[in-house]
C-alpha cells in the first residue's frame, strides 16, 4: 500500500499543471480515445491550468500587500493567525493515515460510480486533503482509524452528491459543461446558498433587485464591463489600504487583467475536456444505458467569472471588519484573504449570476468561515505540532480561512469526537 500511495504523491507533487495532463491522457485511452487526441486534450488542460495559476499569482502577487497594509494599518490583534491554505494542505498530506484516507476515498467514489449513487468522477486528488484535515483531526483526538476513515466517506459522499445536483446550474451560469466540483471548501456552501437565495426570493423589495452581468453592463455601459469593475474594486482596496499612488494604480490595473483574463484561460481549460467529457458520456451509454458522467475538477475553474472574483475581493476588507468585531471570533484573516474568491462560488451560482445577492450571502459565508476557523484553530495547532511545523513567532494558535470553509466536516468531526469520547 506504501508504494501505491508514494507514487500516488509523487504525481500530487508535480502539481496539477502537470497531475491533470496525466490524468486527462489516461481517462482518455480509458474511454477509447487516440492517444494523440488523449495526449492533445490533457496537454491543452495543463496550459489551461498553468495559464490559470499564472493569473492567480499574479492576482496574489498584486492583492497580498494589500491585506497585510489592511491588517497592519487597522491594528488587528487576534490570537490564531491565518496560516494559509497551502500550509494546511500540508498538515492534511503529512498525517500518518494519509494512505489510508487515499485509498477510502477513491474507493467510496468508484462504489458510488458504480452504484448509480453519483454521476461525478473525481479526479481532483490534490483536494483530497480536505477530507484528510478531518480524518487527521479525528485520529489525533480519538485514536480511531474507523471513525477517522468513516468521516472521510461521508464528508466525500455529501460532496459528491452536491457535485451532481450543482452542475446543471455550473453549466448554465459559469458554462461548465459536463464539469462538476467535488471540492469541499467551495461546493459545500451549496446547502447554504440555494437556501439564502430561496429566501431572498420571498423578501419584498429585495426578490426583485437584480445585479447581473447583462443588466449591469446595460445601466452603466463601459462601466460595467468585468475590467472596469475589477479596476474599481482593486483600486479602492488599495486606497484603503494607504498604499502609495503608485501601488494603488498597479494594484487596480492587475485586478482589472485577472477579471478579462481568467475566464479565457477557463474557456483554453475547458476545450482540453470537450473531448474527454463527450467520450465518457460515450463510454457511460454503452455500458450503462441513460447515465452520465461528470468530470469533478478543481474549483478554480468557477473563479472565472467575474462576479465571483469581484465578490471575493470585496470580502476582504469584510473579513477584516467582522474578524474585529464578531463576538467570539479569535481568527486574524491574513494568508486565505486571496482565496476568499474560491469560496464565493455559490453565493453566485444560485441567484444566477446576482451579484447584489452574492455580496449579501458573501458577507453570511465570511462570517461562518471565521467561526469556523475559530472552532478549528486548537485541532489545526496540533495537528501543526504532530507533523514538525514551527508556529510562526509570538504566534498562540494556527488556523485558516480554508479549513473554516470546509464547514460541514467540522459537524462531521465534533459528532465522531463525541462518540469517540463515548467509547
Amino acid at each position: 500500500m506504501n508504494a501505491i500511495f508514494d507514487f500516488f504523491q509523487y504525481i500530487v507533487n508535480l502539481g496539477v499543471s502537470v497531475m491533470m495532463p496525466l490524468i486527462i491522457t489516461v481517462l482518455g485511452l480509458i474511454f477509447g480515445n487516440k492517444f494523440s487526441a488523449s495526449f492533445k486534450s490533457g496537454l491543452t488542460v495543463g496550459v489551461g491550468f498553468v495559464g490559470l495559476n499564472v493569473i492567480a499569482t499574479l492576482m496574489t502577487t498584486a492583492i497580498s500587500p494589500v491585506t497585510k497594509a489592511l491588517v497592519e494599518n487597522y491594528n488587528f490583534h487576534l490570537v490564531a493567525t491565518d496560516i494559509g491554505w497551502g500550509v494546511g494542505s500540508s498538515l492534511a498530506w503529512g498525517t500518518q493515515i494519509v494512505p489510508f484516507v487515499f485509498i477510502t476515498v477513491i474507493a467510496t467514489n468508484v462504489v458510488m460510480i458504480l452504484l448509480n449513487w453519483t454521476k461525478t468522477m473525481d479526479v481532483d486528488i490534490w483536494n483530497f486533503w480536505h477530507s484528510m484535515m478531518i480524518a487527521g483531526a479525528l485520529y489525533l483526538t480519538t485514536k480511531s482509524m474507523i471513525l477517522a476513515l468513516l468521516s472521510a466517506v461521508i464528508n466525500m459522499a455529501i460532496v459528491f452528491k452536491i457535485a451532481d445536483w450543482t452542475q446543471n446550474d455550473l453549466d448554465e451560469v459559469l458554462g461548465l459543461e459536463g464539469i462538476s466540483f467535488p471540492q469541499i471548501q467551495s461546493s459545500g456552501w451549496a446547502l447554504i446558498g440555494y437556501p439564502l437565495n430561496w429566501l431572498f426570493d420571498r423578501i419584498p423589495g429585495v426578490k426583485n433587485i437584480s445585479w447581473t452581468p447583462e443588466k449591469v453592463q446595460s445601466k452603466l455601459g463601459i462601466f460595467g464591463e468585468p475590467m472596469l469593475i475589477g479596476l474599481f474594486v482593486g483600486g479602492i482596496l488599495a486606497a484603503a489600504a494607504r498604499m502609495p499612488l503608485d501601488q494603488i494604480l498597479q494594484t487596480a490595473v492587475t485586478i482589472a487583467a485577472s477579471l478579462v483574463l481568467m475566464p479565457r484561460m477557463v474557456a483554453l481549460l475547458m476545450d482540453g475536456l470537450i473531448l474527454i467529457s463527450e467520450s465518457a458520456q460515450e463510454w457511460m451509454q454503452k455500458r450503462f444505458e441513460g447515465r452520465e458522467l461528470y468530470i469533478g475538477l478543481d474549483s478554480a475553474l468557477g473563479i472565472g467569472h467575474p462576479y465571483v472574483l469581484t465578490t471575493g475581493l470585496l470580502m476582504i476588507p469584510v473579513a477584516l471588519i467582522l474578524a474585529f468585531i464578531l463576538p467570539g471570533n479569535k481568527v486574524l484573516p491574513l494568508a486565505d484573504l486571496t482565496a476568499l474568491p474560491y469560496f464565493m462560488i455559490f453565493a453566485i451560482v444560485p441567484s444566477k449570476g446576482n451579484l447584489f445577492r452574492g455580496l449579501i450571502t458573501g458577507v453570511i459565508f465570511t462570517a461562518i468561515i471565521l467561526y469556523c476557523a475559530t472552532y478549528a484553530a486548537p485541532i489545526v495547532t496540533q495537528l501543526a505540532a504532530q507533523v514538525g511545523y514551527q508556529l510562526p513567532a509570538d504566534t498562540e494558535m494556527v488556523t485558516s480561512l480554508a479549513v473554516g470553509s470546509q464547514w460541514y466536516t467540522w459537524i462531521t468531526y465534533a459528532l465522531f469526537k463525541a462518540i469517540g469520547g463515548i467509547f
